[in-house]
Protein backbone atom coordinates (compact mmCIF):
# COMPACT_ATOMS: atom_id res chain seq x y z
CA UNK A 1 0.00 0.00 0.00
CA UNK A 2 1.79 3.05 -1.17
CA UNK A 3 0.86 6.26 1.79
CA UNK A 4 2.15 9.61 1.37
CA UNK A 5 3.28 11.03 4.50
CA UNK A 6 3.29 14.83 3.07
CA UNK A 7 1.79 17.45 3.92
CA UNK A 8 -1.54 18.20 2.36
CA UNK A 9 -0.79 21.70 1.47
CA UNK A 10 2.51 20.31 -0.25
CA UNK A 11 0.69 18.10 -2.12
CA UNK A 12 -2.39 20.44 -3.00
CA UNK A 13 0.59 23.10 -3.97
CA UNK A 14 1.76 19.82 -6.37
CA UNK A 15 -0.70 17.61 -7.66
CA UNK A 16 -3.62 19.02 -6.46
CA UNK A 17 -3.55 22.02 -8.72
CA UNK A 18 -3.89 19.49 -11.51
CA UNK A 19 -6.96 17.26 -9.47
CA UNK A 20 -8.74 20.22 -9.27
CA UNK A 21 -9.03 20.97 -12.72
CA UNK A 22 -9.87 17.38 -13.48
CA UNK A 23 -12.55 16.75 -10.78
CA UNK A 24 -15.32 18.36 -12.85
CA UNK A 25 -14.68 16.54 -16.27
CA UNK A 26 -13.59 12.93 -14.79
CA UNK A 27 -17.05 13.47 -12.62
CA UNK A 28 -19.04 14.51 -15.35
CA UNK A 29 -17.07 11.51 -17.11
CA UNK A 30 -18.96 9.38 -14.44
CA UNK A 31 -22.36 10.42 -14.83
CA UNK A 32 -22.49 11.71 -11.13
CA UNK A 33 -25.71 13.38 -10.93
CA UNK A 34 -28.06 14.33 -7.54
CA UNK A 35 -29.43 11.53 -5.75
CA UNK A 36 -26.16 8.91 -5.96
CA UNK A 37 -24.11 7.97 -3.26
CA UNK A 38 -20.39 8.08 -4.59
CA UNK A 39 -17.30 7.21 -3.32
CA UNK A 40 -13.64 8.62 -4.02
CA UNK A 41 -10.80 5.99 -3.90
CA UNK A 42 -7.57 7.40 -3.23
CA UNK A 43 -8.96 10.78 -2.24
CA UNK A 44 -5.61 12.50 -0.79
CA UNK A 45 -6.60 15.68 0.73
CA UNK A 46 -10.02 15.64 -1.00
CA UNK A 47 -9.79 17.31 -4.95
CA UNK A 48 -12.14 14.76 -6.64
CA UNK A 49 -13.99 14.76 -2.79
CA UNK A 50 -14.81 18.70 -3.01
CA UNK A 51 -16.61 18.69 -6.71
CA UNK A 52 -18.68 15.27 -5.70
CA UNK A 53 -19.86 17.13 -2.73
CA UNK A 54 -20.75 19.93 -4.25
CA UNK A 55 -22.84 18.14 -6.94
CA UNK A 56 -24.41 15.89 -3.97
CA UNK A 57 -23.85 16.92 0.02
CA UNK A 58 -21.51 15.72 2.45
CA UNK A 59 -23.87 12.74 3.39
CA UNK A 60 -23.70 10.90 -0.19
CA UNK A 61 -20.02 11.15 -0.13
CA UNK A 62 -17.43 8.58 0.99
CA UNK A 63 -13.56 8.79 0.08
CA UNK A 64 -11.04 6.67 1.35
CA UNK A 65 -7.15 7.10 0.78
CA UNK A 66 -4.39 5.23 3.05
CA UNK A 67 -2.52 7.92 3.82
CA UNK A 68 -3.37 9.68 7.18
CA UNK A 69 -1.96 12.81 6.52
CA UNK A 70 -4.75 13.18 3.35
CA UNK A 71 -7.46 11.33 5.12
CA UNK A 72 -7.28 14.59 8.48
CA UNK A 73 -6.88 16.97 5.29
CA UNK A 74 -9.83 15.67 4.00
CA UNK A 75 -11.97 15.23 7.08
CA UNK A 76 -11.19 18.78 7.94
CA UNK A 77 -12.27 20.01 4.72
CA UNK A 78 -15.49 18.31 3.89
CA UNK A 79 -17.43 17.70 7.67
CA UNK A 80 -20.11 15.12 7.01
CA UNK A 81 -18.30 13.50 4.60
CA UNK A 82 -17.44 9.58 5.50
CA UNK A 83 -13.39 9.95 5.59
CA UNK A 84 -11.80 6.66 6.38
CA UNK A 85 -8.38 5.42 6.23
CA UNK A 86 -8.29 2.41 3.90
CA UNK A 87 -6.48 1.04 0.64
CA UNK A 88 -8.27 0.11 -2.08
CA UNK A 89 -7.61 -3.41 -2.07
CA UNK A 90 -9.62 -3.55 1.24
CA UNK A 91 -12.37 -1.34 0.81
CA UNK A 92 -14.18 -1.01 4.52
CA UNK A 93 -17.96 -1.13 2.82
CA UNK A 94 -20.39 -3.56 2.07
CA UNK A 95 -21.17 -4.97 -1.60
CA UNK A 96 -23.01 -2.53 -3.75
CA UNK A 97 -23.46 0.43 -1.51
CA UNK A 98 -22.85 3.32 -3.66
CA UNK A 99 -23.86 4.38 -7.27
CA UNK A 100 -20.49 4.71 -8.60
CA UNK A 101 -16.89 4.68 -7.25
CA UNK A 102 -14.14 6.60 -8.77
CA UNK A 103 -10.50 6.62 -9.09
CA UNK A 104 -8.78 10.08 -10.13
CA UNK A 105 -4.99 9.62 -10.63
CA UNK A 106 -4.43 6.57 -7.90
CA UNK A 107 -4.58 3.50 -10.04
CA UNK A 108 -0.74 3.88 -10.68
CA UNK A 109 -0.26 4.06 -6.75
CA UNK A 110 -2.57 0.55 -5.98
CA UNK A 111 -0.26 -2.43 -4.67
CA UNK A 112 -2.60 -4.54 -6.63
CA UNK A 113 -4.90 -2.03 -9.40
CA UNK A 114 -6.53 -5.39 -10.27
CA UNK A 115 -7.72 -6.13 -7.03
CA UNK A 116 -8.07 -2.37 -6.02
CA UNK A 117 -11.03 -2.04 -8.94
CA UNK A 118 -12.37 -5.53 -8.44
CA UNK A 119 -13.16 -3.89 -5.00
CA UNK A 120 -14.39 -0.49 -6.19
CA UNK A 121 -16.71 -2.74 -8.20
CA UNK A 122 -17.71 -4.59 -5.28
CA UNK A 123 -19.39 -1.87 -3.33
CA UNK A 124 -21.02 -0.65 -6.31
CA UNK A 125 -24.31 -1.58 -7.40
CA UNK A 126 -25.13 -3.73 -10.45
CA UNK A 127 -25.75 -0.73 -12.84
CA UNK A 128 -23.47 1.34 -10.97
CA UNK A 129 -20.00 3.50 -12.43
CA UNK A 130 -16.29 2.57 -11.57
CA UNK A 131 -14.33 4.84 -13.52
CA UNK A 132 -10.47 5.56 -12.87
CA UNK A 133 -8.19 8.19 -14.66
CA UNK A 134 -4.49 8.37 -14.59
CA UNK A 135 -1.54 9.94 -16.38
CA UNK A 136 -0.45 8.85 -19.40
CA UNK A 137 2.75 8.03 -19.08
CA UNK A 138 3.38 5.79 -22.48
CA UNK A 139 2.14 8.87 -24.16
CA UNK A 140 4.60 11.11 -22.27
CA UNK A 141 1.20 13.01 -20.57
CA UNK A 142 2.80 13.36 -17.28
CA UNK A 143 2.59 15.70 -14.26
CA UNK A 144 6.22 16.77 -15.28
CA UNK A 145 6.11 16.51 -19.01
CA UNK A 146 6.14 20.51 -19.81
CA UNK A 147 9.34 21.05 -17.68
CA UNK A 148 11.20 18.56 -19.67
Amino acid sequence: MVSFAVDAGAYDRFMGRYSVRLAPSFADFGGIAPGHRVLDVGCGPGALTTELVRRLGATAVAAVDPSEPFVVAARERHPGVDVRVAAAEQLPFADGEFDAALAQLVVHFMDDPVRGLAEMARVTGHDGVVAACVWDHAGGQTPLAPFW
